[in-house]
């Protein structure tokens, strides 16, 4: 007699660490925005666009780009670090 094994499609796994969102600002105002450019065709022009947008509507004080040496691969955890410690808040973009 042959043994089988039946899998379970479902995707269950082990329980997760609970987790919270971080809290939102509450004004744009005097903030500084981090945009990250994934590093494909238009991502810049369009996060510029998009940052000049919030600094006229919205008062946002200061921006700062960051930029991905390629857009297939993860952001570098140093980068992420810097946007996390330079900026009250971040855009990602994907340009094409």
């Amino acid at each position: 007699m042959q043994l089988e094994s039946i899998l379970d499609p479902t995707g269950a796994t082990d329980a997760t660490a609970d987790t919270s969102l971080a809290p939102r600002i509450t004004t744009l105002r005097g903030k500084t925005l981090g945009l990250l450019d994934n590093g494909k065709p238009n991502g810049a022009a369009l996060l510029t666009e998009i940052g000049s947008v919030l600094q006229q509507r919205y008062g946002v004080k200061d921006v700062l780009m960051f930029t991905k040496p390629y857009f297939g691969t993860p952001v570098e955890p140093t980068q992420t670090e810097r946007i996390f410690e330079e900026c009250d808040f971040a855009v990602a973009a994907i340009g094409d």
